[in-house]
């Protein structure tokens, strides 16, 4: 006998392998956005519905049609999301990092979640080299403002100090270190307290910013829950194509930091490169002008290459 219900769980198994198959390729720029972004939601849906449990993310990185698909109202992954979409859409009082604010608006962003802030946490250092690993072959396709942003689940006691993130935000870069599967560049150095140090993943160099709930002073550095965002570095060679570029886009953003921020610019906001600088003292800037300690000397060698 003909069974309705056989041939519509068919239908849909078949429709949901097509769909998780080619979700790669409905992130490329060649696929018209509206489109896209209604596939995506599709998949999203499907991987909710089918998928197992609500918010299991496993280290796959979402556009921001994905989140609010996979995520409803009053979910804390939605709420954080919230939070980072509030700050960056803000039209009275201006984040200075207007590309993010770019970014955010032409959908080049994607999108990883943690469920604490305890970013030492081997199961959310393990999450995040998975994101970046698929992150990475991808971004180029997403645009010239990409990045990928980490929020983590608002921790509601608060207890943790400016330091202590500090630390914490070190212990997930050196943990990413020991897991990643390709060559540190030989052309950047592996003593952090060089001008020429930045971090790399994947072979490939970011700059990394972090926001906290512990920051007051420095509004720029401060967000509800944890937020971590890694750039790659050649969005920097597109942005700052010339001189005159450069100047005009870091004057401002200063303008807008003075704005901002209680306090003064910190100096350690230099350029890459320059003498004196360390950008590694840019990544994560505490709530006085003076700089945050970095704990290594040098992040660990790869723990898979050695294998």
């Amino acid at each position: 006998m003909f069974d309705i219900y056989t041939l519509a769980a068919s239908l849909i198994g078949g429709v949901m392998i097509t769909l998780l198959a080619n979700a790669a390729s409905i992130k490329s720029r060649s696929v018209p956005r509206t489109l896209r972004d209604t596939l995506s939601s599709l998949i999203s849906f499907v991987q909710a519905a089918f998928g197992g449990e609500q918010g299991d993310q496993q280290g796959n990185p979402l556009t921001r049609a994905q989140v609010t698909a996979a995520f409803p109202q009053g979910t804390w992954q939605r709420n954080a999301y919230e939070d980072y979409k509030k700050v960056l859409l803000d039209e009275e009082l201006i984040f200075p990092c207007v590309y993010a604010t770019k970014g955010f608006k032409s959908d080049d962003q994607l999108y990883l979640f943690i469920d604490s802030d305890d970013l030492s946490n081997p199961r959310h250092i393990r999450t995040l080299a998975k994101g970046l690993s698929i992150y990475l072959p991808q971004a180029h396709q997403l645009g010239p403002n990409t990045s990928l942003v980490l929020l983590a689940k608002q921790n509601n006691n608060d207890s943790r100090t400016v330091e202590e993130y500090n630390n914490l935000f070190w212990e997930l870069l050196n943990g990413l270190a020991k897991l990643d599967e390709k060559p540190w560049p030989s052309n950047i150095p592996r003593d952090i307290d060089t001008d020429r140090w930045c971090f790399c993943f994947g072979g490939e160099q970011f700059f990394t910013v972090i926001q906290t709930p512990a920051h007051q002073a420095r509004r720029t550095r401060y967000a509800p829950g944890l937020t971590t965002v890694f750039q790659p570095k050649w969005i920097f060679d597109i942005l700052f194509s010339t001189d005159a570029k450069r100047a005009g886009a870091l004057g401002k953003v200063r303008a807008l930091l003075a704005k901002y921020d209680p306090i003064p610019v910190s100096p350690e906001l230099k350029n890459y490169g320059e003498e004196g600088s360390r950008e590694s003292k840019q990544y994560f800037l505490l709530d006085e002008n003076v700089p945050a300690p970095c704990p290594y000397d040098k992040l660990s060698d790869s723990e898979v290459i050695a294998a």
